[in-house]
């Protein structure tokens, strides 16, 4: 299975410890199988970083999934997916110990963090109600079909190939 990987560098090979911590599903190096999807990270990711001096990049790999790693799948906007991600979003530590080497499931992107973030405002403050989960789930089914793998642990280079990597205009 292909898998794409959008920022402003080639990234030939991942570190799942070198990213951004307060993500999705935690720390880790995240891919999806939507190509459009990366292009649009990659062209955020260098803007952000360095106006016009930063190219967007896409890295492709190939995934072949080994039995031996522990896989965590979504299916869809879920309580479970709701509570595993706000608690990744919220969590202050600089590594969290899920026991994953893989997370794969939907993304909470611009669409979807406004009312991620009502969620975990109402969570903090004790009025996280079951009407307000409900509610929060299906406000989520709304948007656009979207998918994240994230690669938590060292064992990422076992099943993940590099293949190529092409640049994105804007």
């Amino acid at each position: 299975m292909k898998l794409y990987h959008g920022s402003n560098v080639v990234v030939q090979t991942p570190d799942p410890f070198s990213g951004r911590k307060k993500l999705d599903f935690g720390p880790g190096f995240y891919t999806t199988t939507l190509a459009e999807q990366a292009e649009q990270w990659a062209l955020r990711t260098a803007l952000q970083r360095d106006n016009n001096k930063a190219t967007a990049t896409v890295s492709v790999y190939e995934f072949q999934y080994e039995n031996q790693l522990i896989l965590k799948s979504f299916n869809g906007y879920d309580e479970e997916w709701l509570l595993f991600v706000c608690n990744n979003r919220r969590s202050d530590k600089a590594s969290i110990d899920h026991g994953f080497d893989i997370i794969f499931g939907h993304i909470a992107d611009d669409r979807v963090i406004e009312t991620v973030d009502y969620f975990i405002e109402q969570l903090m403050a004790g009025r996280a109600s079951q009407a307000l989960v409900t509610l929060t789930i299906e406000q989520l089914a709304l948007q656009q079909p979207n998918d994240q793998f994230c690669f938590a642990s060292s064992r990422l280079n076992e099943v993940l190939t590099f293949d190529h990597t092409y640049k994105v205009q804007s």
